[in-house]
């Protein structure tokens, strides 16, 4: 019985022991539950928490946005009354326009953010970089919930004028600016920053080309061409000329006086057989930039007229002036800058030599007269070349390369000075009797030339692995064979041995190279002329220059100074010859040197054309659509500037009565009668008759600022208005944030 009792009292233990257990379980599970339970409605909290935060931040930011739309608002009226202030003040002085600009433009906004906008505020140097005050209801008023656009607590809105040390760039600065904005429930975030203003840099470029323009009499994208048969016309004011070949060209019998500040033409100027031509600047001399000056008959056979050409004028030449007319009188004044020492002026052996990229004078015509006493220097960075010809019946191109002379200034005699000598013209049993150079077409399979010979004597001066080279006369069938020189400084040399060297003809005789060279350039050096002889303080050339032919005193040989001790040319003389050609390309370009953003010293044949792909564009739809009809002519009645017509037509047109103001065509225009103001062409300008043409800076400029108005015609022209069309995606990047910081309060 006591075991059974006992047994009984185990069970009721163990029972009591598994019911806590179960107890403590459930306890346990049950604070696990609220764990997790308090811990997602935390969570769930925080994200509703951050949510609205978020959003609120959102909605602080946009309404800092539209207070920056609203300055951009501000900065378009600024800077069109900044550019049009520029217009009427600053139009001569370059140097300080970008400066004048800022000073405008900073003034505008500054005075938008003073407490009444009546334009009183007044530039001052000394408070550049001090605070000043500015009313923060100019911010209010630019946002929908004003409220929310305060300042920091403690301050007021101010903003500073800056100017960076070393850009010399000026700045505007708004500082204090708050955004404290609370949303509907009751969620609360603040942005504080400063807001910067800089002037935006396309607010001028953008239009240099069009404030350019106003003093131009002529620019077009193919020739200027004068054709009045010596009736004599006067034409003042800059010029541009497109045509890559012909850029302005002055027909036969023609007389034209240019009194031109710059001249500026893709190609050549060609003056053609009969012409005479003067070339000066409208005050004073002016410039002149120019592929080649190139005088030539022009198709005419009269070998009686007299071609002048009158150049008074600081003369940048990439290449050449050549001189082919017969009785040619040129009179060179000024500074003569034939800059091109090869195409990118770069020294050393590696550096290529063509002809295009060499600058010299050429005297090819006969009877030349070349006055230089108004002459005030000459620099002539290249050298003379013997044009080169391809043999005929021979598949391939013409040979590369011209044959490379040791002047720089040649007369077309002096080519016999290069020949192969006749001694070195033998027969295949090494006779040179009766051998002659050139060789006629029937005797080139007899003769040929003795190379070894020819090293030994002129080795020092020679290409060594083809010392001659061949130049063929088609027409009259005979080849002449060249020396063929090692670099420029072997080719001045040889002149140089040669001009007082001696020869021996087939007789025996012994011919004095001088001589010579005096009597067969006497055909083209007319005996008129004392003056082809240079002060060593005034020129600078890559090869020797002769003195005058008919001078029986004085050096009989100018050195060359081009190059240095180290017979290559002198680095500054290279650097400045690409500082001049990277010039030439951006007038090229748009009329001003900052057009040349590449720094490349010769102009692409694929760079854009000036009038119809930069300037005007006539397939614009918004000008298509508005202007349909072929002609558009604006009186004074419309443009209100005195006297003057504008006059747009989509084709040629011809000026056949007075005419003052703009003509812009899509086509050639016809020049018959006086004109006064500008023609823009998309092809050629001829001139004919005794006209009288003149540029008018202030007529043209008030004529392009009545476009500017017009919504039909400003769509002509690209980039007319620069900024004066409000373009936020422009200004904007000038507008940016300093010193951010988000929800500090």
């Amino acid at each position: 019985m006591i075991r059974l009792l006992n047994n009984n009292m185990v069970n009721r233990k163990r029972e009591g022991s598994t019911l806590v257990s179960v107890v403590i379980g459930v306890l346990f599970l049950a604070a696990i539950g609220i764990i997790v339970l308090t811990a997602a409605n935390a969570y769930m909290i925080s994200v509703n928490v951050d949510y609205n935060s978020s959003n609120n931040f959102y909605e602080a930011e946009q309404i800092l946005e539209e207070v920056k739309t609203g300055l951009l608002e501000y900065a378009g009226d600024a800077s069109e009354e900044a550019y049009k202030y520029i217009l009427e003040h600053y139009g001569k002085d370059k140097n300080s326009k970008r400066e004048a600009f800022s000073k405008k433009y900073l003034s505008l906004l500054a005075d938008k953010l003073q407490p009444d906008m009546s334009g009183s505020f007044v530039w001052d140097d000394s408070k550049i970089g001090s605070a000043q005050d500015g009313d923060i209801q100019k911010l209010k008023a630019l946002s929908p919930v004003p409220d929310a656009v305060t300042t920091v607590k403690g301050t007021n809105l101010a903003f500073v004028i800056k100017k960076d040390a070393k850009t010399g760039e000026y700045s505007l600065v708004i500082r204090n600016t708050l955004i404290d904005f609370t949303n509907e429930i009751d969620y609360r975030s603040t942005i504080q920053t400063d807001i910067c203003l800089t002037v935006p840099d396309h607010s001028l470029e953008g239009n240099s080309t069009f404030d350019e323009m106003k003093d131009y009499i002529s620019i077009s994208d193919d020739t200027l061409g004068v054709n009045n048969g010596l009736s004599g016309i006067g034409i003042t004011g800059k010029i541009y000329g497109g045509n890559t070949e012909q850029g302005i060209l002055l027909g036969q019998k023609s007389k034209v006086d240019f009194k031109s500040p710059l001249i500026i033409s893709r190609g050549d100027m060609e003056i053609h057989n009969g012409a005479e031509v003067s070339v000066t600047g409208e005050t004073g001399v002016g410039d002149l930039y120019l592929k080649n000056i190139h005088l030539t008959a022009g198709g005419s056979t009269d070998s009686t007229l007299k071609t002048m050409l009158n150049l008074n004028e600081n003369a940048y030449i990439a290449n050449d002036l050549n001189i082919e007319t017969n009785n040619s009188t040129v009179t060179v004044g000024g500074k003569y800058y034939g800059y091109s020492y090869n195409e990118k002026n770069e020294s050393g052996a590696s550096a290529v030599v063509n002809s295009d990229y060499s600058s010299a004078i050429l005297i090819n015509g006969k009877n030349t007269t070349l006055q230089t006493d108004s002459l005030h220097s000459l620099i002539l960075a290249g050298r003379a070349f013997v044009s080169r010809q391809k043999q005929q019946g021979v598949s391939g191109p013409k040979p590369v390369s011209d044959i490379r002379m040791g002047e720089s200034i040649a007369v077309k005699s002096n080519q016999l000075a290069y020949l192969v000598p006749d001694e070195f013209i033998v027969t295949a049993s090494g006779n040179s009797d009766d051998c002659h150079n050139p060789v006629f077409k029937d005797e080139m399979d007899e003769v040929h030339v003795d190379e070894a010979g020819l090293k030994n004597k002129f080795g020092q001066y020679l290409n060594a692995a083809t010392p001659y080279e061949a130049n063929y006369n088609n027409t009259l069938g005979y080849v002449f064979y060249y020396l063929k020189f090692k670099d420029d400084i072997s080719a001045n040399k040889y002149f140089e041995a040669y001009y007082d060297g001696t020869e021996t003809d087939e007789d025996g005789n012994t011919i004095i190279n001088q001589e010579e060279l005096k009597k067969r350039a006497k055909v083209y050096i007319s005996d008129k002329d004392l003056n082809i002889k240079f002060d060593q303080m005034l020129y600078l050339v890559a090869g020797n220059v002769m003195n005058n032919y008919y001078n029986a005193g004085g050096a009989p040989l100018q050195k060359a100074t081009y190059f240095g001790d180290n017979q290559q040319p002198e680095l500054r003389l290279l650097e400045e010859g690409q500082r001049i050609g990277q010039k030439y390309v951006g007038y090229q370009l748009g009329l001003t040197p900052s057009k040349n953003t590449t720094g490349v010293m010769r102009l692409s044949p694929t760079a854009p054309r000036l009038v119809s792909e930069t300037i005007v564009n006539f397939q614009d739809p918004d000008f298509k659509s508005k202007v349909t009809e072929a002609e558009t002519v604006k009186t004074e009645a419309d443009t209100g500037v005195s006297g003057a017509v504008l006059r747009i037509c989509k084709g040629d047109y011809t000026v056949s009565s007075a005419m003052k103001g703009l003509l812009v065509a899509d086509g050639d225009v016809t020049v018959s009668a006086d004109f006064t103001g500008l023609i823009l062409a998309t092809g050629k300008v001829n001139v004919a008759g005794a006209v009288k043409m003149q540029s008018d800076m202030v007529t043209v400029g008030k004529l392009f600022d009545y476009i500017r108005t017009d919504e039909a015609l400003s769509p002509l022209f690209r980039d007319l208005n620069g900024t004066l069309k409000k373009r936020p995606g422009d200004l904007a990047e000038c507008i940016g944030y300093q010193n951010w910081v988000k929800n500090s309060y």
